[in-house]
């Protein structure tokens, strides 16, 4: 979350809910449920969408809210970026060679999850699209069919298991106010 607020950038009142700063995750779903529920009802609907995107491990939390998405058609995107893991996950060889050489429970760390997990899958569970990204031509194709739809879809996207952060700079992010 703390990412993302300095990557995906927001200068407009009300258009952004996040789990603040408690490390609090897999609030996303409800999160975009209510946001999808208020916006249905507001006299603007037919131009706002609700977005909601989140890691795996976050998605992992509270994933199945998707089905309620179904059931009430709220047109909800779900965007999960998947790095196979908590903070980071591994990439395909790393994980072939803890299966091949001891017991996964002891040999994968607790934050390593799934290696290329199809969360996709899980909107095709529930008769929603779901869509399988690697690479941002295929990001941008998936928004561009689940943006012209009025309904829910869940958009899986690869990213490197081992990639680096953005360094955080904000003042109000990274900095405390407080005087120890």
């Amino acid at each position: 979350m703390d990412i993302g607020r300095t990557v995906l950038l927001n200068q407009l009142p009300r258009h952004r809910l996040d789990a603040g700063t408690f490390a609090t995750m897999g609030v996303g779903c409800g999160f975009a449920i209510a946001a999808a529920l208020i916006a249905r009802d507001s006299p603007a609907s037919e131009k706002e969408r609700v977005i909601c995107i989140q890691g795996d491990s976050a998605f992992g939390f509270s994933g199945m809210e998707f089905e309620t998405a179904c059931r009430y058609q709220l047109p909800i995107i779900i965007i999960v970026m998947n790095n196979n893991g908590i903070y980071s996950g591994v990439d395909k060889e790393t994980w072939d060679s803890f299966l091949a050489e001891d017991d996964p429970t002891i040999s994968i760390a607790p934050t390593s999850l799934l290696h290329d997990a199809r969360y996709e899958k899980v909107a095709m569970a529930f008769g929603a699209e779901g869509y399988y990204a690697s690479t941002p031509e295929q990001l941008r194709k998936s928004l561009e069919k689940v943006l012209k739809e009025n309904k829910p879809a869940l958009i899986n996207v690869s990213i490197d298991p081992i990639s680096g952060k953005k360094p955080q700079e904000s003042f109000w992010l990274t900095k405390t106010k407080t005087k120890l």
